[in-house]
Parts: C-alpha cells; structure tokens; sequence
C-alpha cells in the first residue's frame, strides 16, 4: 500500500480551513477552484502542486505533526492508530454555505 492509498478521498483539506486553538474550520462554502464537489476529486491530480499555490503535500511528517487537517482524515487516523500523533486533534466546525440571515 503507499502512502496515498490511506487517503478516502474525502476532499476536506480541499475546502477552505481556518485553524484555531481549539478548533478546525471547514468552510464548504469555499472549495479549491479544481475540486469537483460532486465527486471530491481533484481535477488536476497529477500536476496540483505545480498547478495549485494553495494545494500542499501531506506527508507522514504532516500527518503527525501538522494542525490544519480534521480528526477524521484518514491520514490523521493512521497517525493516531500508529500511536505517533504528536498534536491533540482539534475538533472540527462546519460552515455551511447555505446559512439563514434571520
């Protein structure tokens, strides 16, 4: 298995994120503009990283010690079940694009 084969292909880490203390933001209201959102795959896979300034490899160096990625990606997963994880998981809050102005 390599490396990107632990990934599910949720898209997560395609969508806008803002990190807090405490807290992941995913706002899926701002998706990478090469994200097809009925599919969360990348349209431009093989070249995002020459393609994409904002599309940043994650590595297993990543995976433990990196902040910007949600608990339940897979590669979070795989640090935690390796029992290597070095930062606590920061829960994850959702912003909808669809929010009432009441």
């Amino acid at each position: 298995m390599s490396w990107e084969d632990i990934c599910r292909r949720c898209g997560l880490c395609c969508f806008s994120r803002t990190i807090y203390p405490d807290e992941v933001v995913v706002d899926f209201s701002s998706p990478c503009s090469f994200l097809d959102t009925a599919t969360r795959l990348c349209t431009v896979y093989e070249e995002r990283f020459d393609i994409c300034s904002e599309c940043t490899k994650v590595t297993p160096l990543t995976a433990i010690l990196g902040t910007s990625l949600p608990p339940s990606c897979a590669y979070i997963e795989w640090a935690r079940r390796h029992r290597i994880r070095l930062r606590h998981d920061k829960p994850m809050a959702v912003v909808d694009e669809l929010r009432s102005s009441d």
